[in-house]
């Protein structure tokens, strides 16, 4: 698996004039602020960025602007790159809600075995060893990885491996405090960067 390159997708609208550019894909509005999933993502992406450009590891970038760039979009864009660079895989990054209950870190491929299985044990066995307090939300009963399945657009409309990773629940109120403070963000951008370095390097 060596030499793969990421294509980032940080799903959802960000910031515009103070404006959030997404219905919905919030926090409540507790003690810290209103989280907005689409501002949270692009903390971790650009954070992500950062290190790749510090490293020199090559990547793509298939949502930079602040508007919303669709989930249509996004894909056609990444199977556009994908099509040039076969050696793709795309990384998307996401924050949860779970109607208060859910807590924890989870990542999801497309149903069955494909490539992005490998991919994904990767960046969820280092994330559990990096981080090893946090809560994983592992699924090892269905294929035996740590990947959960589900056919979400951004998994099957991608013709390269997807992964997709919900780093926290913005509705549980730990998460949600943990979701705010740098120092925990940066311990997530470390640990994919880390996958990312594997993929890339070894």
């Amino acid at each position: 698996m060596s030499r793969l390159v990421p294509i980032l997708d940080n799903g959802h609208g960000g910031m515009i004039g103070g404006v959030y550019q997404t219905a919905g894909k919030r926090s409540p509005k507790w003690e810290l602020g209103t989280l907005y999933e689409g501002m949270f993502n692009r903390w971790i992406v650009n954070g992500i960025i950062e290190q790749l450009d510090i490293m020199a590891i090559p990547y793509y970038h298939v949502s930079p602007e602040p508007r919303d760039v669709s989930l249509g979009t996004r894909c056609d864009r990444a199977n556009t790159i994908h099509s040039k660079d076969p050696n793709t895989y795309l990384l998307s990054i996401h924050a949860n809600i779970g109607g208060g209950k859910g807590t924890g870190i989870e990542g999801f491929t497309s149903t069955g075995a494909t490539a992005s299985d490998r991919i994904a044990e990767l960046f969820l066995c280092n994330i559990e060893n990096d981080m090893c307090n946090e809560r994983m939300r592992f699924d090892y009963y269905s294929d035996g990885d740590r990947d959960k399945e589900r056919d979400y657009r951004v998994l099957t409309g991608t013709n390269g491996p997807a992964l997709l990773m919900e780093l926290g629940f913005m509705d549980h109120p730990s998460d949600y405090k943990k979701l705010w403070d740098k120092w925990h963000r940066q311990e997530l951008i470390n640990s994919l960067v880390g996958s990312i370095d594997q993929l890339y390097n070894e």
